[in-house]
């Protein structure tokens, strides 16, 4: 998933925090396919999951938990968006396709 790229490293976490309510440290370890350690880390925030540990984290979660990785995903694609938007004085075409999708999508 490309979006998963442009993820910060907040909402990273925020999925691996998720993933932890209903696993323990190891399970969910072992489900990434990674070393619990790995799992400290990123709840310690001294590193945060790559690109294919979330696509693996987006895999491997219930309904439930994908819906809400989904609008950790969402928002902070949100966030993201506004500070880009009040940052920059940028009223262009892009900025109108971008207005115009999220219009569409509700």
């Amino acid at each position: 998933m490309r979006i998963v790229h442009n993820l910060s490293k907040e909402a990273r976490e925020k999925i691996i925090e998720l993933l932890l309510e209903k696993r323990s440290k190891k399970e969910l370890a072992n489900e990434l396919e990674i070393s619990p350690s790995a799992i400290t880390k990123f709840i310690n925030g001294q590193t945060h999951p790559s690109d294919e540990t979330i696509e693996k984290a987006i895999e491997i979660a219930d309904e439930e938990e994908k819906e809400r990785i989904y609008e950790i995903i969402v928002e902070d694609l949100i966030e993201s968006l506004e500070e880009f938007i009040q940052n920059n004085d940028v009223k262009n075409e892009k900025m109108l396709r971008i207005k115009n999708v999220l219009i569409r999508s509700f």
